[in-house]
């Protein structure tokens, strides 16, 4: 149950300090910046999964001179979200790119399947026929209102992808499907310390809870650095924990708004390096795969401000947190002195009133002038990756 409170309104000696305090703040706690609330239910919305699946022919030749031929099938789980309103799907250019990694996850596989020893998947160069991609998109019923949630999972078309080293983007599109809740992108990449969210559906929730109901997950950190791979191309490192299964997801600024895709770590010993791809590399890549970019949410006037008259527009400046904590130290300090003048007004004893006594009248008593009754209450106050999840974690359907 919320309750008010009541504050007192001060006598008139005490009004003058709190006025002056006022005045001093408004201005500083008016320019005080506002946090931005994300809308992670409208963002779920968005956020889908990518199921790839592989399928491969491999010949395995053996010491006695022969060979024989193996099939299998691999699936890579990864995230992706909707880039347009018309079911287009981005996510990392890994997680659909028959890399390396896929190639030594498909011998482990032929190798644990067939109970083949003496030999290591990273060792061998078996003859491989890998046969395109089947992609699949689709979420998990725990998304309420998402245009895919809990339905049966829906082919998509790859359109375009970038290699690992040359950007890690790749476009999918739902054919024939609209309304497509698109998030937007940021139109410059974010600088170093600038607070980020990776946001994905990591394997290790997925694994340990009911998967069909999962929601993605929110993690936050910053930016750590600005690098390049050895095409030249930017990325950006962040200090978030990417781990498998997150690939393809979209990290976003306190906005809102996609500044890259969750793209790989690099992991050597105890250290690990978390990177997302490039802001303007991802807009570029778009937009020239004929996608039209979500415009950003413009945010919301005031009702405060709604009636103000309209006016000369006045730049607005930062003040910084110490700054308004040594003004908010100084309003207090104000307003306390402000109660103790007022009650040692209260004290002093006032002088008894004098008028001369009219001639031959009555001479009138004398005492302490009568003071007004109680003041009434105020109002209230009221480099090295595995092809999905991160890192590819791929799996067996």
């Amino acid at each position: 149950m919320k309750t008010s409170m009541i504050i007192r309104k001060p006598e008139h000696g005490g009004t003058a300090p709190f006025a002056v305090a006022a005045l001093l703040s408004a201005p500083f706690l008016a320019a005080a910046p506002t946090a931005v609330e994300i809308d992670s239910n409208a963002i779920d919305k968005s956020i889908v999964w990518v199921d790839t699946t592989w399928s491969a022919t491999v010949q395995v030749p053996f010491k006695d001179g022969t060979t024989e031929t193996f099939r299998t099938t691999l699936v890579g789980y990864c995230t992706g979200w909707f880039v347009s309103d018309t079911g287009h799907v981005a996510t990392a250019g890994h997680c659909v790119d028959a890399d390396d990694a896929l190639y030594t996850n498909i011998y482990a596989k032929i190798i644990d399947e067939q109970d083949l020893t003496g030999v290591k998947a990273a060792d061998v160069n078996w003859p491989m026929t890998l046969g395109d991609p089947v992609i699949k998109i689709d979420q998990p019923s725990g998304i309420d209102g998402g245009v895919l949630s809990g339905k049966t999972a829906i082919t998509a078309q790859l359109i375009a992808k970038q290699g690992f080293e040359k950007g890690d983007n790749a476009l999918l599109r739902i054919a024939d499907m609209k309304d497509t809740p698109a998030l937007a992108i940021g139109a410059q990449a974010p600088k170093v310390r600038e607070k980020v969210t990776s946001i994905g559906f990591p394997d290790l929730v997925g694994s340990t809870s009911d998967v069909e109901r999962q929601k993605p997950s929110y993690r936050s950190g910053a930016v750590s650095s600005r690098s390049y791979s050895t095409q030249g191309v930017p990325r950006t490192e962040i200090d978030t924990d990417i781990t498998p299964g997150m690939s393809g997801g979209p990290s976003i600024n306190e906005a809102g708004q996609v500044i890259g895709i969750n793209s790989a770590y690099v992991y050597q010993g105890a250290g690990q390096a978390n990177y997302i791809t490039d802001t303007q590399t991802l807009r570029d890549f778009l937009t020239s795969n004929g996608v039209k970019l979500s415009a950003a949410p413009s945010s919301a006037t005031p009702a405060a401000a709604a009636d103000v008259p309209s006016g000369p527009t006045q730049t607005a400046f930062e003040v910084p947190a110490w700054l308004i904590g040594i003004i908010a130290v100084l309003v207090l300090g104000l307003a306390a002195m402000g109660v103790l003048l007022a009650r040692s007004m209260r004290k002093q004893p006032k002088p008894l009133p004098y008028a001369p006594a009219p001639s031959g009248g009555p001479v009138p008593p004398t005492g302490p002038v009568p003071q007004s009754g109680p003041v009434p209450p105020g109002g209230a106050t009221p480099w090295t990756h595995d092809p999905d999840g991160h890192n590819n974690p791929y799996r067996a359907p």
